[in-house]
């Protein structure tokens, strides 16, 4: 099921070659792809990512006003006021451009283009197994990629048997993994809500990514069965990363800074998480009322907009059409 993933991957690597094919001999034009496909791939998707974290950084924006919001709707009791505030929501939603879907997007590209090139490269270490073609390149390319090397090492011999010639390429593919990560963790305190169990917690989760990530690299490419194309593929990709996250970070410092209001928030959230305040929660009764309000609510936004859109619809087709201008008569001779 994971080979259909070579195919675009290996496609983006052919037609690079090809491509560079005159200019460069073939071991380069091969580690070259490899740079070309990373740059192909996160090229793509960059616009992708920079929605993603606009919409992180936007639902930081929309923090005070969205707590006001909840506060009011806490205290809601009937269905009207509710919809009401749930509109309220909705418009602040759509002045600040924001969708929460956003940030979906990229990982779900990222992981089948790592699987797709690490099926690839993983046949081609298999020197000794005779294979017509692996993903859309033939035998010809199978026997030129083979014979590419990085450092005098085969691009597809493990990295494990050359580990100390590929120490440099995995040391920096790190380095560049952890100040990325360390970036989103700086970033991740500045706005990170610390009395809400879900956010501290994720929060903690990329504390221990910035210490685990490191070790889980040097250990698979120290033991695993990872070619040494992967370890370049890693080293590209993560300066890539670290670039774009960089490059991001000064465009939202400039278009989108943190107002005091949002410092002030995190503040106050983590001195309530140090003397442990908590909000008080609402019984099973008083959950089981919000929830009913809530289905009401949507019912009545639903019933609205139904509505709005009939009425558009009505106005649209009972709008008078200009007629013709009448002829002038012809004059008599």
């Amino acid at each position: 099921m994971l080979t259909i993933f070579m195919y675009p991957v290996s496609g983006i690597m052919k037609l690079w070659h090809l491509l560079i094919a005159n200019l460069v001999d073939d071991s380069v034009g091969w580690l070259i792809s490899i740079v070309l496909l990373v740059l192909t791939v996160r090229g793509l998707i960059a616009p992708l990512n920079w929605i993603s974290v606009r919409s992180a950084r936007l639902a930081v924006l929309m923090r005070p006003r969205n707590r006001d919001i909840d506060q009011r709707i806490e205290k809601a009791t009937t269905a009207e006021e509710m919809a009401a505030l749930m509109r309220e929501r909705e418009e602040l939603a759509k002045e600040f451009g924001y969708r929460p879907a956003a940030g979906c997007v990229p990982p779900l590209i990222m992981i089948p283009v790592f699987i797709g090139l690490y099926q690839v490269l993983l046949r081609m270490a298999r020197v000794n197994m005779h294979v017509d073609s692996i993903g859309l390149l033939n035998p010809q390319d199978i026997a030129s990629f083979r014979a590419s090397t990085f450092l005098g090492v085969p691009i597809t011999d493990f990295a494990r048997d050359h580990f100390s010639l590929i120490t440099p390429l995995l040391i920096a593919a790190i380095a560049f993994t952890v100040i990325n990560t360390g970036i989103s963790i700086f970033r991740g305190f500045l706005t990170t809500q610390f009395d809400q169990k879900a956010n501290r917690r994720i929060f903690w989760f990329m504390l221990a990514v910035l210490f685990f990530v490191p070790w889980l690299l040097w250990h698979v490419a120290q033991t695993g069965p990872i070619p040494v194309a992967i370890i370049f593929y890693w080293g590209c990709a993560y300066l890539f990363s670290l670039v774009q996250t960089i490059v991001f970070e000064l465009i939202m410092l400039k278009r989108y800074p943190l107002p005091d209001l949002v410092h002030e928030l995190r503040r106050e959230s983590i001195t309530r998480w140090r003397n442990k305040e908590s909000t008080p929660k609402l019984s099973r009764e008083q959950k089981k009322e919000k929830a009913l309000l809530q289905v009401e609510a949507r019912k009545i936004l639903r019933e609205a907009k139904t509505a709005a859109k009939q009425e558009t619809k009505t106005e649209v087709q009972t709008e008078p059409k200009l007629n013709n201008p009448p002829e002038e008569p012809k004059a008599s001779d």
